[in-house]
């Protein structure tokens, strides 16, 4: 996965990051944050798609949860039109978003992620836990004594022929995810954040290990772009914000926001400006034709590498519509 996260890296460092840091330039430091995501995967008719919302924990959650269910009490899915409120929420200072395309035909990067590389890779998380459990305290070696044991677990389902489609998506998502989370530690400088995701297989797998891996991943990244010794491995603090599927905990409101996202690029047709139902059109007018807050990612394995570009559209008063 390091591969993947350096390639994005190389393309959101010289497109995308000054967006973001113009963006959270007037946003406080210290404050707590959310990281918000939604899939769509392994539908024959859309783009797999990874999206993801940055949100500054700007009012109480509550208050956020109501707002929203208020403002758009369905997902884009379940909707004919858009809700305005939630476009307009999508566009606020307090709100900034990042969509992931995956290529179709290489089956969640099956050439590159195969089961020995995954293996590897989880073996390699592993010695990290140990290490950062060495250097820790006693709650937080507690913490990666279980993470320890849920990186075996995880091994060993592989070796035994286990779900390698569904591992390849866990560990997508999770480079993903840890990529945001060291941009948002560079950038906006939190005390916390938290990651929600909507309910999905890959989440529960083997007890979120997903969050565990992303954690893991990021610890790495910070490491080593801090000077030596000044980087600790509980500044920001990292929540996995978990959710019950309905009743008071239920933060279906908060993913919608990231559901509007995923849904509307997956949709798109990434060849030119097409979709199969005006609400994503409506959707992407909205928030991705000349988006200062959004960025949305396409990654393609070529055969010795990744291809990683920006998808930027601007308006063109002289077109129909948005150009590339």
């Amino acid at each position: 996965m390091i591969d993947l996260i350096q390639a994005v890296q190389s393309v959101f460092d010289k497109s995308a990051l000054a967006d973001l840091r113009r963006w959270l330039a007037p946003l406080p430091r210290g404050a707590f944050w959310h990281v918000i995501s939604d899939y769509v995967f392994e539908d024959p008719k859309k783009n797999d798609t990874a999206a993801f919302v940055l949100l500054l924990h700007h009012d109480k959650l509550d208050t956020i949860l109501d707002y929203i269910q208020h403002i758009a009490p369905k997902d884009i899915k379940e909707t004919r039109a858009p809700a305005d409120g939630m476009l307009r929420y999508l566009n606020a200072p307090v709100v900034f978003t990042v969509s992931f395309v995956l290529d179709d035909d290489s089956r969640f990067l099956q050439p590159f992620a195969r089961l020995e590389d995954m293996v590897a890779q989880l073996e390699e998380f592993d010695r990290l836990a140990e290490t950062m459990m060495a250097l820790s305290g006693e709650a937080q070696q507690e913490y990666f004594a279980a993470v320890r044991k849920r990186l075996a677990a995880f091994a060993r389902d592989l070796r035994q022929k286990g779900n390698q489609k569904l591992a390849r998506k866990m560990f997508i998502v999770c480079a993903f995810a840890a990529l945001l989370l060291d941009y948002l530690d560079q950038v906006g400088e939190p005390k916390g954040i938290g990651w929600t995701s909507d309910r999905d297989a890959m989440i529960e797998r083997h007890d979120g290990i997903v969050w565990d891996i992303a954690s893991l991943l990021f610890y790495m990244m910070k490491t080593g772009r801090a000077a030596p010794g000044a980087a600790t491995i509980d500044q920001p603090k990292l929540i996995h914000v978990t959710q019950s599927p309905t009743g008071q905990n239920s933060l279906d409101p908060l993913i919608r926001m990231a559901d509007y996202m995923a849904g509307t690029v997956a949709d798109m047709h990434l060849a030119g400006w097409a979709f199969t139902h005006p609400k994503f059109e409506a959707v992407a007018r909205a928030c991705l034709v000349d988006a200062p807050n959004h960025v949305v990612l396409s990654v393609v394995w070529v055969g010795d590498g990744f291809r990683v570009r920006r998808l930027a559209f601007r308006s063109d008063p002289s077109a129909d519509a948005p150009v590339a």
